[in-house]
């Protein structure tokens, strides 16, 4: 179970990379950082830590898994 500060942490880091829509991805909070779903390819640079901890990427997910569902 991941605590508030790091749900918060996640979000923020969604809104950097404009995944709160909820259709194209999202950001979810683990014990040892963040890890990102995305729809498609991401484009440009991946952002490698957030807050000091490590970010992990899953790009070209499902929609579902994308939406987070």
């Amino acid at each position: 179970m991941t605590d508030q500060y790091m749900r918060d942490q996640a979000e923020a880091l969604a809104q950097q990379l404009r995944l709160n829509d909820g259709k194209n991805g999202y950001v979810e909070a683990t014990a040892e950082g963040f890890v990102v779903y995305t729809r498609r390819k991401w484009p440009g640079k991946q952002i490698t830590s957030w807050d000091g901890l490590p970010v992990e990427w899953h790009e070209n997910v499902g929609s579902n898994k994308a939406a987070n569902r």
